[in-house]
């Protein structure tokens, strides 16, 4: 039909059907209608109702998008304008080497804990605490984990381990920042390491040597414009246990305690708020409170580390740091080699979708040992993660390391691989359910230094 002038144009499909009033009698009885849904009779005599009078009637009311369902995350204790969240896991599982050992080699001693692989059920306890704060300037963040391994028919095996770490940051002025960092780390020694061998036949390492190290920084950064510069005093100290053997000896590990006193600088640049190259350069001195460890080698040395990278943030896809650079330490007796080394590091987090995420890390360290004519272990190492939320509360993350440890001055090398996986099933907030399995492996040229070994773990997380 053709459109009169003056005509008011039509919408294309209509316009809305009017909606009743709720509180007019036919909204009621529509309400009576549906309430009649329990009475088939009923329903087949009803008649659909026509279109409400503009008197009792009103357009359509426009339906919301139902709010998304917040994540299961824990919430924390509030403490003013602190968040802590503190938590404690427990489980259980079966590790087919706990000591890491290598296959018996035979010999005049039987196969026992200490000479070969001796499979165990496990039970594990973990707890910590993670603190944030809630401040417009100035920062104070935590993170502490400490925990304990059960091995129920390998005792010797049982052993601790943790880490943490306390970062604190007080604005001076929107220019001058001074910053404090408080660390500490504490792991055990495997039994078939190759400085811990007796280097008699028969005699093996019956413990597993702690090896606690802690340590502090305290530094200021300036800002000029969009160049920052900062500098840094560092002091660790690094403590072990001594080494016991079948035969009632013991290795003197006390006498390689050290202490080693650094200073860090950085000066950076932000070519854009997401792009940020920069150069740091750090020395350090390490003094042993023996001036000579057990095999008679001084191993005070001084060492220094040079590295550029970039510090980038492309949206939220790509995030993290690279660098490379270069390493050297120098020991002051003249039978232990100078190391150099060149280093490669990095932390890279690749979020293709929010449900997925991958991060990769490259690591290159100069150890201490004290094995014999080895200057220093260095280790390069690479490490991935992925993982992937398939509910917004089960996850599951594949993982995996790479790595190998050179003994500068010695014929050791070592070559290794841990690959695993780990599943996370949020029951509430609060209780999470964990499971995992890793496979781990090791190649060494030193004589019984290879090893493998599996482990199977499940349990339960709280956290408020």
């Amino acid at each position: 039909m053709r459109r009169h002038a003056g005509e008011p144009q039509r919408f294309k499909h209509g316009l809305p059907r009017l909606e009743a009033y709720r509180t007019s009698a036919l909204a009621r009885r529509a309400w009576g209608l549906r309430r009649s849904l329990d009475h088939p009779s009923k329903l087949a005599r009803a008649k659909p109702q026509d279109e409400a009078p503009p008197t009792v009637a009103a357009l359509p009311t426009v339906k919301r998008k139902p709010k998304p369902k917040p994540d299961p995350e824990p919430l924390g204790i509030g403490v003013g304008s602190l968040r802590l969240s503190p938590f404690v896991e427990a489980s259980g599982g079966y590790d087919t080497n706990p000591n890491r050992l290598s296959p018996y080699q035979g010999g005049t001693a039987p196969p026992n804990v200490y000479n070969s692989p001796v499979p165990s059920s496990l039970l594990r306890v973990d707890t910590g605490l993670r603190l944030r704060t809630d401040w417009t300037r100035d920062d104070l963040k935590a993170d502490l984990r400490l925990g304990y391994v059960d091995y129920l028919d390998n005792e010797p095996a049982s052993r601790p381990d943790g880490a943490g770490n306390l970062v604190a940051r007080y604005d001076v002025t929107r220019d001058t920042a001074i910053d404090w960092l408080g660390r500490f780390w504490l792991d055990t020694q495997r039994p078939g390491a190759p400085a811990l061998s007796s280097g008699l036949p028969n005699v093996y390492v019956t413990n597993r040597p702690l090896v606690i190290a802690a340590g502090t920084s305290l530094g200021a950064t300036q800002k000029f414009g969009r160049l920052d510069v900062s500098l840094r005093g560092a002091y660790d100290r690094a403590i072990f246990q001594n080494a016991t053997y079948t035969d009632g000896s013991t290795l003197n590990l006390e006498s390689t305690n050290y202490n080693d006193y650094g200073e860090i600088s950085e000066i950076g640049y932000a070519l854009t708020p997401d792009v940020r190259p920069f150069v740091k350069t750090a020395y350090d001195s390490r003094i042993h409170d023996s001036f000579l460890d057990p095999y008679g080698y001084a191993r005070d040395s001084t060492g220094l580390l040079a590295r550029g990278g970039v510090r980038l943030k492309f949206s939220e896809l790509l995030t993290g740091e690279a660098s490379a650079g270069y390493a050297e330490r120098n020991y002051r007796d003249p039978r232990l080699p100078p190391v150099s080394t060149p280093t490669l590091d990095g932390l890279l987090v690749y979020t293709p979708s929010a449900l997925t995420s991958v991060t990769l890390r490259l690591t290159t360290t100069i150890n201490e040992t004290t094995l014999q004519g080895a200057s220093a272990e260095v280790t390069h190492a690479v490490g991935f993660e992925i993982a992937h939320e398939f509910f917004r509360n089960l996850k599951f993350t594949p993982l995996g390391n790479f790595f190998e440890n050179r003994y500068v001055g010695a014929a050791t090398v070592e070559r290794g691989y841990n690959l695993g996986a780990k599943i996370d099933y949020k029951i509430t907030r609060s209780i999470a359910l964990k499971a995992s399995f890793s496979h781990e492996r090791l190649n060494s040229t030193a004589q019984n230094g290879n090893y493998q070994a599996d482990v199977f773990m499940a349990g339960v997380r709280l956290q408020p």
